[in-house]
């Protein structure tokens, strides 16, 4: 069983990585925050937070925001490298 440490550092880790996947979605579609927001409906604080990694969980903008961008969610269970960083 994982430490709360390592527990706490994998799910940063997580939001930190789905962070940068959406903010390089929403530039590859030249959007600007305000315009991402207006389109999908979301608040652009969330957007604004999520962007700047302050890892706003809200499962429902997710979904959201994945499907305004024609993708999904996908969760899955992999191994966690404690590398003592």
């Amino acid at each position: 069983m994982l430490n709360k440490q390592i527990r706490k550092k994998a799910l940063r880790q997580t939001f930190y990585d789905l962070s940068v996947q959406l903010t390089r979605l929403r530039q590859d579609k030249n959007l600007s925050i305000a315009d991402l927001s207006a389109l999908s409906k979301i608040p652009d604080f969330w957007l604004e937070s999520l962007e700047s990694k302050s890892f706003p969980f809200n499962i429902g903008y997710l979904t959201q925001l994945a499907s305004f961008y024609d993708k999904r969610i996908k969760i899955e269970l992999v191994d966690v490298v404690d590398d003592n960083n």
